[in-house]
């Protein structure tokens, strides 16, 4: 035992020392940059909607729940020898998981790249303002709508290949964009704080609101947390992946994006309180040297997300079109595809590229609070990949506990309470429920400043 202890390494060395690949601070790392994405801009929204303390609890239950799926898939994956997510499913639900989780995919990849449309029509307009240094000439070039259309116009020779690896070494990049904005809202929300705590229209600090739009606000954690389509992956090549292990990782990715995530919501909610928006950059002048850096990062690398997620969604699409509609029984026994049959299959991706494209940026006109999309997309598809798949594979993998049971349950009605959100903001936009923002707040969100 003894020398067991004295050949381990160090905390130091272990902390700090070179990444062991499919280790633990890998696989975090891994994780980690799949959670993150454009819902952290959202964050302080939720504290906006529901206050800071009922905020902080919300994101905290969206952490533990993370959690508890995040073990189970590693678990699953580890019994099973499943090496994928979609394995993993088919492997518990049988042949029909496929198409069922490809239609998913499909459906919160297109909402992906409509939520980065609606962001780069949030910044690319302050950044043009910034340029033009608000010219009498400035207005049609600052255009929401003309902007979000020449950025889809610009992004097809991105969106087109067939190949798009080496746009993967761009993601650090969006990590690192994210990190320096949240950084920025963090230090410059004292001096808002004082701004505007003795103006009216900005209203106090609230803890805890009971509000109709909670299940919005839900749904937007769940969005923040789900990584889970990686997860299985990433325990197939885990080293040692025992149970310990698997624990380790689990909680130190959701402690760390819980810990992120309260920094950019806090600061951002006490920044500008009953007037935070959807997208807390939107609260800020377009003239401020340091936010106008942090949109053009962003920026920048939302038109490099989208095509990272326009490639696997149209991937998806095609699986299902073969599913229900398969080609010839003569072709699919051939070693290889005739001439005849590549031509039209590729005529068929790029059409299905370019229409999903072009609706995304059409959704992104019409829809251009962000909020509605990731409360949708959370409310959906991450909720059933983050909360109502493992808690359904648990059941058929893993041996029946009263532990497991229990989790099954916290699972299943915590994606009740996320569903609730669809049917909430269907009510919303036909003006039965009240908006989640005031027309004050919205006169604010969407002007530029």
């Amino acid at each position: 035992m003894s020398s067991e202890l004295a050949a381990r390494p160090s905390l130091a060395r272990r902390s700090f020392g070179s990444l062991t690949v499919n280790g633990v601070r890998h696989s975090m790392l891994t994780l980690t940059s799949t959670a993150l994405g454009g819902g952290v801009l959202s964050v302080a929204y939720v504290m906006s909607l529901c206050g800071v303390g009922l905020g902080c609890l919300m994101l905290a239950t969206g952490a533990s729940l993370a959690f508890i799926g995040t073990i189970a898939l590693m678990e699953m994956s580890t019994q099973t020898g499943c090496g994928t997510y979609a394995a993993l499913f088919s492997h518990c639900a049988g042949p029909r998981a496929g198409p069922i989780l490809d239609a998913m995919l499909f459906v919160y990849g297109n909402g992906s790249c409509v939520g980065y449309m609606v962001f780069i029509g949030d910044f690319l307009p302050a950044i043009m303002n910034l340029i033009t240094g608000n010219g009498a000439h400035a207005g049609w070039i600052c255009n929401r709508t003309l902007l979000i259309f020449i950025s889809a116009v610009v992004m097809v020779p991105l969106v087109l290949p067939r190949d798009i690896a080496v746009l993967r070494h761009v993601a650090p990049a969006s990590i690192a964009a994210l990190v320096y904005m949240a950084l920025v809202v963090a230090f410059k929300a004292p001096a808002l704080y004082h701004e505007h705590l003795d103006d009216s229209q900005y209203g106090n600090v609230v803890i805890v609101n009971p509000t109709i739009h909670f299940f919005e606000a839900f749904s937007m954690c769940v969005f923040a947390y789900n990584c889970h389509l990686n997860v299985v992956p990433v325990a197939e090549h885990f080293v040692r992946p025992t149970k310990e292990r698997i624990v380790k990782v689990s909680a130190r990715v959701n402690l760390l994006q819980f810990t992120f995530y309260c920094l950019i919501g806090i600061t951002g909610y006490l920044s500008f309180l009953t007037h935070t928006c959807s997208d807390i950059i939107k609260d800020y002048p377009s003239d401020d040297p340091f936010v106008a850096g942090g949109r053009f990062m962003l920026t920048c690398t939302m038109m490099v997300a989208i095509p990272m997620n326009m490639n696997p969604t149209i991937k998806s699409a095609l699986q299902i079109k073969d599913y229900f509609l398969p080609s010839d029984p003569q072709l699919l026994l051939a070693a290889q595809p005739s001439d005849s049959a590549q031509p039209k299959d590729e005529f068929l991706r790029v059409v299905t590229t370019l229409t999903c494209l072009g609706c995304q940026a059409m959704l992104a006109v019409l829809v251009p609070q962000v909020g509605i999309i990731l409360s949708l997309l959370g409310a959906t598809v991450a909720t059933a990949m983050m909360l109502i798949i493992p808690a359904y594979c648990m059941g058929i993998v893993l041996p029946w506990s009263r532990r497991r049971v229990a989790k099954q349950i916290v699972l299943y009605f915590f994606a009740l309470v996320s569903v609730a959100s669809v049917p909430m903001t269907i009510l919303e936009s036909a003006g039965m429920i009240p908006s989640a923002q005031t027309a004050e707040q919205s006169v604010l969100c969407t002007s530029a400043h």
